[in-house]
């Protein structure tokens, strides 16, 4: 019998302008620039998990004959206290920011779901992330909490960042 894990990663990359992100998005997206040169940008790398809520989405999706509501609708930060995350978590823990996601790139088995953050964009402290699907606006926690990851990084006014939120199927 053949069994499926999900697994999920959060690259964050991070630039010192709107300018130099603007720049290096250009690069970036057409020309799926080096992985060399990427690495020279990420200051976080941390597991994410999917939750309850969006494995049953990814199911429902998978099964669909007809129209089905999209996945990852927002990127969104939280700066809450938090300890850890389940997979029946509903939402962050202080969600600060939210954002639609500027594109995603299916290679194989592997989805990255990229969110881009400007210098005057979600500036705090960050302990925790997740996507909202389902319904989900503009508006804090709304929609369905997709995937939950714990992690630590402050984003200030000095930097624009790229947030890749990478999920793979093996």
């Amino acid at each position: 019998m053949d069994s499926l894990k999900i697994t999920g990663l959060l690259r964050v990359y991070e630039f010192s302008s709107d300018e130099e992100q603007a720049e290096y998005a250009n690069w970036w997206h057409r020309f799926s620039l080096a992985e060399k040169a990427r690495k020279g940008r990420l200051v976080i790398e941390a597991h994410n998990l999917v939750t309850s809520a969006g494995r049953t989405q990814l199911l429902t999706f998978a099964g669909a004959s007809g129209t089905t509501t999209a996945f990852a609708q927002y990127y969104a930060v939280g700066t809450g206290a938090i300890a850890t995350v389940t997979a029946a978590d509903t939402q962050l823990a202080t969600e600060l920011f939210r954002a639609v996601p500027s594109s995603s790139t299916v290679v194989g088995t592997t989805v990255t779901i990229t969110t881009q953050f400007t210098t005057g964009q979600a500036n705090g402290t960050y302990t925790n992330a997740g996507i909202f699907g389902v319904n989900a606006t503009g508006t804090a926690n709304s929609g369905t909490l997709m995937t939950h990851i714990l992690y630590s990084y402050t984003k200030t006014s000095a930097n624009a960042i790229y947030n890749d939120y990478t999920i793979s199927l093996t």
